[in-house]
């Protein structure tokens, strides 16, 4: 997604859809909510999480050094994630990309770098199959993809 598509996203098509999806009785709540969010869906519209592999061993699902994945709002971006997707990886992306939605929601410039993180397979020294370390930062969405 394109720094212009994800800001009509955040923007327009996530309050739209919260708004569609919530009952009349309950509106009030939905646009207190919208409207306390805003620098959180401000700053998924300006920012990206970036996960690159750094370390690999014996991974079943075939993820390689160097393979990244980017991750906007609450989606990979196929068009700049470049290895395969693995439940092990997701699911520690998942826990990192938690603590990125921590940073959207503050004013003001924002920065996060996190090395070291691992998948889930617990690796072949107790009885896992391999696993993979990556390290993750936070980057401007590209004007274009």
């Amino acid at each position: 997604m394109t720094r212009d598509e994800a800001e009509r996203f955040f923007g327009e098509t996530i309050p739209v859809r919260f708004r569609a999806d919530t009952p009349a009785a309950d509106n009030a709540e939905v646009e207190t909510l919208l409207a306390g969010s805003k620098t959180f869906f401000d700053n998924c519209a300006r920012y990206q999480v970036v996960a690159e592999i750094v370390e690999v061993s014996r991974c079943m699902a075939g993820v390689e050094v160097g393979e990244r994945y980017v991750i906007q709002g609450a989606r990979i971006d196929p068009a700049q994630t470049t290895g395969p997707l693995c439940i092990f990886l997701v699911s520690m992306l998942v826990q990192r990309v938690a603590v990125a939605f921590d940073r959207f929601a503050r004013d003001g410039e924002i920065a996060l770098t996190l090395s070291g993180a691992q998948c889930t397979d617990p690796g072949p020294a107790v009885g896992g199959f391999g696993g993979i370390k990556a390290r993750l930062w936070l980057e401007p969405i590209p004007v274009q993809v």
